[in-house]
């Protein structure tokens, strides 16, 4: 009797550590903006300002050491990726990513007279924050010549324990698209029955799929198809906020 009172007496001991550990690092975790920006041009500091300027707005996580490295690390790659006009950009933080934009506009300028100034902004918030979840959002702004430039909203979502960035399949059952879609087509006009592209959309295959943008608020969760994504610039961005109390039942994680 004794040794089976020792033995759940140990199991509550782990489990309760285990438990204070995890509420320890998501408490430990607080998060702050930091800006950089960084200007190229002849006329940055006058009325005229033909200048181009990269400005970065981020979120830094604080605290609980090997969490907050993994957040960042994660979130500056991700603005890497967004910005970087090489593939696989040899960049490793946001100063050089900085640099680099500006020496591509030079290097534009240099071989096209008329090009205009170059501009990109990056606005990173925190939409959600919980002991299972961080939601985090970047507004991304950019012109690099062409015709236009582009905005778009992504989103990352983290496991606040670890850093780790989860997946749309780690959160949501596979019932949620079909959820999903089902409202799509009710907002977008869709006929019951009919292709999910037979009014102009350019879903792989025909078939319907969640987007790669899936952020979570207090109240809702925010599903975004930024523009060229499944239709036409002229489009827009299509963007389905829900209540979280009809999406609940489609969530993994507490």
């Amino acid at each position: 009797m004794f040794r089976i009172f020792s033995r759940l007496l140990l199991i509550m001991i782990v489990f309760t550590g285990c438990r204070k550990d995890k509420e320890e690092k998501v408490s430990a975790l607080n998060f702050k903006k930091e800006s950089i920006v960084k200007k190229a041009g002849a006329n940055c500091d006058t009325a005229e300002y033909d200048c181009s300027v990269i400005t970065l707005d981020v979120v830094r996580a604080r605290g609980a050491s090997r969490v907050s490295e993994a957040i960042n690390k994660n979130l500056d790659a991700h603005i890497i990726n967004i910005i970087a006009s090489d593939a696989k950009p040899e960049i490793s933080d946001l100063d050089q990513l900085s640099e680099k934009f500006l020496d591509d506009y030079r290097e534009a300028a240099e071989s096209f007279s008329e090009e205009p100034p170059w501009e990109a902004y990056i606005n990173e918030n925190l939409y959600f924050k919980s002991d299972s979840l961080l939601s985090i959002g970047v507004t991304t702004e950019i012109f690099s010549g062409g015709a236009h430039g582009y905005k778009t909203l992504t989103f990352l979502n983290f496991n606040p324990n670890t850093g780790e960035v989860l997946s749309a399949k780690e959160i949501f059952t596979s019932e949620f698209s079909s959820f999903v879609e089902q409202r799509f087509r009710q907002e977008q006009g869709i006929p019951e029955g009919e292709n999910i592209n037979s009014t102009g959309f350019w879903f792989e295959n025909d078939s319907f799929s969640l987007p790669e943008n899936v952020g979570f608020t207090e109240d809702k969760v925010i599903l975004v198809y930024n523009s060229y994504e499944i239709a036409p610039y002229a489009a827009g961005d299509i963007v389905m906020e829900i209540p979280l109390e009809e999406v609940r039942q489609f969530v993994k994680i507490e």
